[in-house]
């Protein structure tokens, strides 16, 4: 591959593959599945760096380079390394991912050697995964762990830590939690009235936007442009790293509308939590769960999560009429076998589909008997 010269030193690069004992680096230019192997000179001298290249070309060709698989990592060495990477700090779902590495994985499989794990001790962890009270953990739950251990094996893979990943070996069971509650008239009027008043934008928000939790209380008022009635939503503020522009119902205009005149008449503690949209004593909203769980019992409802709000949005722009693809555009969703999870159908949906139906037919089918509520003569 050659010489490459960086501010800090020159760099020597070659494709290499393992030999057949794994106990060796070989030589491979131009052979399928190679992978770019990268050792730094330490100077900036060429002459150096051009004898480190011969030296190093030497030993690949002799098999005398030592491979990775040759140095046993722990798994716990290895989590410390995975966790300390800037491509997994970015990751929206770090602070979860860290939890499960640190809190689990470790724990488990920290003293095995990385090369070692088998399918097996997948398995083996799946099936012991506790709760902090004892019982066993969801479904849901261990399938996380297990994602943040398929992507962590992954890693080591592209970093030649690895030949293979047992985790992705080990099929994630579907944990059946797909959910279709969505709030009666009735009881949204409810929650909405019983709502703290902090609390109601939030959730006027959730219920006719779709928006997600973290969309919310990280919106600021930058992207807000109340007159022209839109929401900018910036590709690192989604869960799916696409941006998207939310358009504003009126309620939710108003809404916003009175949040910036209460802005612009009061003094807010901290530069930060001025430009953020939703506060609460004069800080950046955090969190709505003792809220929000109170609002739910003062309103009579029950089995009802944050996130349901989103599958009233969902639901109530199909009931509305809005195009799948438009509708897809205002919550988010990429792909319409989402859409259809989020979206509920009701026996509200199902009578109103049967009339739609029966109007139909007696304007478009000649043959159909005119509609007539049964008397008593039709009963007999």
């Amino acid at each position: 591959m050659g010489l490459t010269k960086r501010p800090d030193s020159y760099y020597v690069e070659f494709r290499v593959i393992d030999s057949a004992d794994g106990k060796a680096l070989v030589l491979a230019s131009g052979v399928p599945g190679a992978r770019k192997k990268r050792w730094k000179v330490g100077c900036l001298n060429k002459t150096v760096a051009r004898e480190m290249e011969a030296a190093i070309k030497t030993r690949l060709l002799l098999g005398q380079e030592p491979s990775e698989q040759a140095k046993p990592v722990l798994f716990k060495e290895w989590a410390k390394t995975y966790l300390d990477l800037e491509e997994v700090k970015s990751l929206r779902s770090f602070v979860g991912r860290s939890h499960s590495v640190e809190g689990h994985l470790v724990p488990f499989f920290g003293g095995k050697i990385l090369s070692e794990i088998r399918p097996q001790e997948v398995e083996a962890f799946r099936g012991q995964r506790k709760k902090p009270d004892g019982n066993p953990a969801s479904v849901q739950t261990i399938n996380h762990d297990h994602i943040a251990l398929k992507h962590c094996l992954n890693v080591a893979i592209r970093r030649g830590l690895l030949q293979s990943n047992p985790a992705s070996k080990v099929p994630l069971p579907n944990p059946q939690n797909e959910r279709d509650r969505v709030l009666s008239d009735e009881e949204w009027s409810k929650l909405y009235r019983t709502a703290k008043p902090h609390l109601r934008p939030v959730l006027l928000t959730a219920y006719q936007l779709g928006q997600r939790f973290s969309e919310i209380v990280g919106l600021t008022w930058d992207r807000v442009d109340v007159k022209r009635g839109f929401i900018t939503l910036r590709s690192l503020d989604t869960k799916t790293k696409t941006a998207r522009q939310v358009p504003m119902t009126p309620d939710v205009k108003v809404t916003l509308q009175r949040l910036a005149k209460v802005r612009s008449l009061t003094t807010v503690a901290t530069e930060a939590a001025s430009r953020h949209v939703f506060t609460y004593d004069g800080r950046s909203l955090q969190r709505v769960s003792r809220s929000f769980k109170t609002a739910l019992k003062d309103a009579g409802i029950t089995d009802f999560r944050f996130h349901d709000l989103r599958h009233c949005a969902s639901t109530n722009l199909r009931r509305a009429g809005v195009d799948t693809a438009t509708a897809m555009k205002i919550v988010g969703h990429k792909s319409e076998k989402m859409w259809k999870r989020y979206n509920a159908i009701d026996e509200r949906d199902l009578t109103q589909a049967a009339q739609k139906v029966h109007k139909y037919l007696q304007e478009n089918t000649p043959g159909t008997l005119p509609y007539r509520r049964l008397n008593q003569s039709d009963s007999k």
